[in-house]
């Protein structure tokens, strides 16, 4: 099982991949890019662990996001 820090420094490349498409393709790309991101970690995460952790995953990113509801 990999540790915490694997777990950071795979969203650290992930983030460092939507830098180079904001650089490169601009703001709009990016944000489709980070959207398909949830997306895709959504289903993964309602796959694996079903769709309580999927809606808690999803108000996180609300919370994140300054929108708590």
């Amino acid at each position: 099982m990999a540790a915490d820090l694997d777990y950071q420094k795979i969203a650290e490349h992930a983030l460092a991949m939507l830098k180079v498409v904001y650089l490169r393709e601009g703001p709009d790309a990016a944000v489709r890019s980070a959207k398909y991101m949830v997306e895709a970690a959504a289903l993964v995460i309602a796959n694996e662990l079903g769709p309580a952790e999927t809606r808690r995953f999803l108000y996180v990113v609300g919370v994140t996001q300054g929108q708590d509801h």
